[in-house]
């Protein structure tokens, strides 16, 4: 990993793709941070070395993947080869990555809604690799990406596969990995989005047993005749006695009592009328409360979440232009003298990197920006000065 980072980064590939930044690998291979976009979006190169690995298969595959066109697929932009010195690479160029599910994953579970969108978006894309004659090396959580608002598989690492092979068992293995249901709704989430028969799954629920309708209350027994029939009294009812006058008359005289003491009573006075309450002074209305501003759901909605841009820094003159490396100080130094008699206008010089103990490299002008490096380095290459040219921010 040493050596193909230490060799390659900073260094310009065909197609200007500057190697800018390791993003990680080992021998076999190793992925760099580049900018192939003229609005500033990112890209990264994949760099394999020919001679571990079969250069020229592995660019036939990429080129089979290149020709890939699906939303749920990380895009292949490019590829080819590349030489520096006596090392020959193959690369590819793909689409960047913000996040992976195996990171949003160790940061929180998924809700059940948004592993069943990834689940969508996985089985859509294995559908199509499927249909292409390919496959995944493995289906787990480190191949699945975020790309912008889409959730992507990765494609770097593609294999040849029967048009007819299956998956379910990758799938199903994949699926309970990610899914935070129970194991039953699990497999009835997966049924469902493999197309089976979702009654197929566990049976019903038996229906809840029937209540037994009460027994039947024998009902009351009808009243017979004697009982309907009223009594009849054995006696005579007393005779009928007259009501004496003067219970009337009395009764009469305490009624006249009692009207003309209530119409003789004062009335009693009305309550004060209510005060008629002041006018309410005129208020200003309330300052309207402003709603805040929802972002907008990352691809994998709560869980799998961008991570914070930052706006880039103002391009800094950290760059050098190194046409030739040494082992020696003498022969650096003879080189920039004989390039200065030559080629006066690139100025060289000699330079020794701190990291790089032991290599004394023949630059081109000083610390210049970005913009400006890769400018003299078409430049040199152009007046035919090395092929090997190449920029490197020795700063960072």
């Amino acid at each position: 990993m040493v050596q193909l980072r230490e060799r390659w980064e900073g260094v310009s590939l065909p197609g200007d793709y500057l190697l800018e930044t390791w993003l990680g690998g080992d021998e076999a291979a190793g992925f760099f941070a580049t900018s192939v976009w003229a609005d500033g979006r990112r890209a990264a190169v994949k760099l394999e070395p020919e001679s571990a690995a079969d250069g020229g298969a592995q660019l036939a595959l990429w080129e089979r993947t290149r020709s890939l066109r699906h939303p749920n697929l990380r895009a292949l932009l490019d590829c080819g080869r590349a030489r520096l010195a006596e090392e020959t690479v193959v690369y590819a160029v793909f689409e960047s990555a913000d996040d992976t599910l195996a990171a949003a994953l160790s940061r929180s579970p998924l809700s059940e809604a948004e592993a069943r969108e990834v689940l969508a978006s996985v089985l859509d894309a294995l559908g199509c690799l499927q249909a292409h004659g390919l496959a995944l090396p493995a289906l787990d959580p480190e191949h699945v990406l975020a790309v912008g608002e889409q959730i992507k598989l990765c494609t770097d690492n593609l294999r040849e596969a029967a048009p007819d092979a299956p998956y379910t068992s990758e799938l199903r293995a994949f699926w309970h990995k990610i899914s935070p249901c129970t194991p039953a709704r699990s497999e009835d989430i997966l049924a469902r989005a493999l197309g089976a028969d979702p009654h197929a799954g566990p049976a019903d629920k038996p229906a809840p047993a029937e209540i037994p309708p009460p027994k039947d209350v024998a009902p009351p027994a009808a009243p017979t005749a004697a009982a309907q029939m009223p009594l009849i009294a054995d006696v005579a009812p007393p005779s009928a006695r007259r009501f004496p006058k003067w219970v009337l008359v009395g009764a009469a005289g305490v009624v006249l009592l009692i009207l003309g003491l209530n119409f003789r009573r004062p009335p009693e006075p009305l309550p004060p009328p209510a005060p008629t309450p002041s006018k309410a002074r005129a208020t200003a209305p309330a300052a309207p409360v402003v709603a805040p501003v929802v972002p907008k759901a990352s691809p994998f909605q709560e869980t799998i979440r961008k991570p914070p841009s930052q706006a880039s820094p103002a391009p800094k003159a950290m760059w050098r232009v190194i046409a030739f490396t040494y082992l020696s100080r003498d022969a650096a130094a003879r080189k920039a003298d004989e390039l200065n008699q030559s080629h006066r206008d690139f100025q060289a010089s000699v330079f020794a990197p701190q990291n790089k103990q032991g290599r004394y490299l023949v630059a081109l002008g000083g610390f210049m920006t970005r913009e400006n490096a890769v400018s003299l380095q078409k430049k040199a290459r152009a007046e035919g000065l090395s092929r090997d040219v190449f920029v490197h921010n020795y700063v960072d």
